[in-house]
């Protein structure tokens, strides 16, 4: 019986690898890149979940060999270092029965570290260069571009004299760059695990394995303690900076970005859950609403509102807003 457990994982497990491989290749091509970030991981996790931790390992290593063997060594350590930390990602939401707050981050941070790895890899390896070296480049490239733009804007008879954006081109600096990764960093691992998790969710489901699915944007609630994390990252950078720490400003950014957007989509989540359950408006006139407050000035005013909604918790969606310690503890002194 035992033999034949094992049997049937060896075999589950090794079309699931097969079927990473194929995935790894279509990685390589425009359109299907998307589509394979978001299925890889699957896969990732399917192997955990048919055949466990040794098949799962097992299937790393015969990956990046086949993987080599049809395309290159460097391509397959990356792609399926990558894949299998967005695995890793999926598999502790389905061995966790915990929220789809949790699970979002720990997603989040999958991603990021799979990146972030993928990125070292790939410069040490192909590039051999340093960091610093790879982001000199980029601003060369980036400052040549730019004038080749200002040069045929000026053809054009176009003045570009005080443009904002080819003046901050122009001025762009390898320290500015390096300030900026950890918040191009974040956002990036932030709109992957959105996707990777929406599409991960649907597709258990249909197979029965069951994790807490993706809220409805009416129901995503900016949580406070999230509100109070960002807001000491971007405090600890403060205090880097202060010590002239050099990666000190890029962490208060990225802390004040974190900080923003979570307000932002908690306000915006809000403002759609009154459309939608209060004011009872169609889908096509909400989302027309939401663009336009998403790409106007008002974004500020949503954000305080979303950070606001963090602690008193308006729609009542959660039992850990401010508002409702507060009143537990009262409750509790009586």
């Amino acid at each position: 019986m035992n033999n034949l457990d094992n049997t049937k994982k060896l075999v589950n497990s090794s079309l699931l690898v097969a079927l990473m491989v194929i995935f790894s290749l279509l990685g390589t091509l425009p359109f299907f890149s998307t589509i394979s970030l978001a299925v890889s991981p699957i896969i990732v996790a399917l192997i955990y979940h048919k055949g466990g931790k040794m098949f799962t390992l097992a299937g790393f290593f015969v990956t990046v060999v086949l993987v080599s063997i049809l395309m290159n060594p460097i391509y397959a350590m990356t792609m399926t270092i990558l894949n299998y930390c967005m695995g890793v990602g999926l598999i502790f939401m389905i061995e966790r029965n915990v929220s789809p707050l949790v699970n979002f981050i720990v997603l989040t941070l999958a991603v990021a570290v799979g990146f972030a790895i993928m990125t070292v890899v790939d410069l040490t390896l192909i590039s051999n260069m340093s960091l610093m070296e790879f982001l000199g480049v980029i601003v060369e490239e980036m400052k040549l571009s730019m004038n080749e733009v200002v040069k045929m804007y000026e053809s054009l008879g176009v003045e570009t004299e005080g443009n904002e954006a080819v003046a901050m081109f122009q001025s762009l600096s390898v320290n500015t760059m390096l300030t900026l990764i950890p918040s191009m960093l974040a956002l990036y691992s932030l709109v992957a695990a959105t996707f990777i998790y929406k599409v991960s969710s649907a597709v258990f489901k249909r197979m029965g394995i069951m994790v807490k699915p993706f809220p409805r944007l009416s129901e995503i609630k900016a949580n406070m303690f999230l509100i109070m994390g960002t807001l000491l990252i971007a405090m600890a950078g403060i205090g880097l900076v202060y010590l002239g720490v050099a990666v000190g400003e890029g962490i208060m950014l990225m802390g004040n970005n974190l900080f923003s957007i979570a307000g932002t989509v908690g306000g915006i989540s809000l403002i759609s859950y009154y459309m939608e359950s209060k004011l009872k408006y169609p889908v096509f006139f909400r989302v027309l609403i939401l663009i336009f407050i998403a790409t106007s000035s008002l974004v500020s005013i949503v954000m305080i509102v979303g950070i606001i909604d963090s602690a008193f918790d308006f729609r009542k969606l959660t039992e850990n807003g401010l508002f409702k310690i507060i009143q537990s503890k009262r409750d509790d002194q009586k």
